[in-house]
């Protein structure tokens, strides 16, 4: 019988981090760990004083070999709650592979097809990194980098309030299913909406302090972005962006507000 080939992938923004490698019984098929970088908010012009994205428990990639029909899901199994942390499974077929997250994403190398979604839920201290799109391609399962396909749009809210909701109205579609022509550089999106709705109850902002909320956006200019922010008493807050807003891949945009002026 023709033995399984099992692969640890460690995606990391630092050179070393512990394997999920565990003694295993003889009989159970041999383990590798390969090395992966990943390069979104990696730069310190980048990143300014934000925090890194963080991976998450029940986060995980897909790698898909050249000579495999189906992509292969590797699950965290360790460095969740970090911007670093090791993937777990089983190897492809082949010697070129295409990585992606989400793990549901779809990427053969020159379109990537995945989707933003409409209902988020406000995390601390940033988005989930499992919840950006990202992709790469390698021969060696052990130096592969993965690049940022969407930025994050940070806005730091001031206040004494607890918040229920905010939503973010763009004034063009950002979330719903999205194409992006990866040679070309090209993101488009496939109808969708043109909201954001987050879910920030138990959040309670204080004026020494602000607290940030982070959105993943497409790339490209935003003119006409609304904030309607609804606090726990059924107040709402309604915020113009005046600004012309500029989102790139892989960086951190900032805004921020003190609800006592609206």
């Amino acid at each position: 019988m023709k033995m399984k080939r099992y692969i640890s992938i460690l995606l990391v923004l630092l050179p070393l981090l512990p394997s999920c490698h565990k003694e295993a019984p003889a009989e159970e098929p041999q383990k590798d760990t390969a090395f992966v970088s990943i390069h979104p908010f990696v730069t310190k012009a980048q990143m300014g004083t934000n925090a890194l994205p963080a991976w998450s428990e029940g986060d995980a990639v897909s790698i898909l070999g050249d000579a495999s029909d189906t992509p292969a899901e590797f699950t965290l199994c360790f460095g969740a709650g970090y911007s670093v942390a090791s993937f777990e499974g089983i190897a492809p077929a082949g010697e070129k592979y295409i990585v992606c997250s989400p793990s549901d994403a779809k990427c053969d190398g020159e379109t990537y097809r995945g989707k933003l979604s409409t209902q988020v839920k406000h995390s601390v201290p940033v988005q989930p990194l499992g919840s950006l799109p990202l992709w790469g391609e390698t021969r060696n399962l052990s130096s592969v980098s993965l690049e940022c396909i969407c930025g994050i749009l940070k806005i730091d809210l001031k206040g004494s309030v607890a918040l229920k909701s905010i939503t973010l109205d763009a004034g063009k579609a950002v979330s719903g299913e999205f194409m992006y022509n990866i040679k070309a550089k090209l993101f488009a999106m496939i109808g969708g909406a043109n909201v954001i709705i987050m879910d920030a109850s138990n959040t309670e902002l204080i004026d020494s302090k602000a607290i940030p909320f982070h959105f993943i956006l497409p790339p490209g200019e935003y003119e006409d972005i609304t904030l309607t922010i609804v606090d726990a008493d059924g107040e709402t807050y309604y915020v113009t962006v005046d600004d012309t807003v500029q989102i790139k891949p892989g960086a951190f945009t900032n805004l921020t507000y003190d609800l006592k002026d609206f």
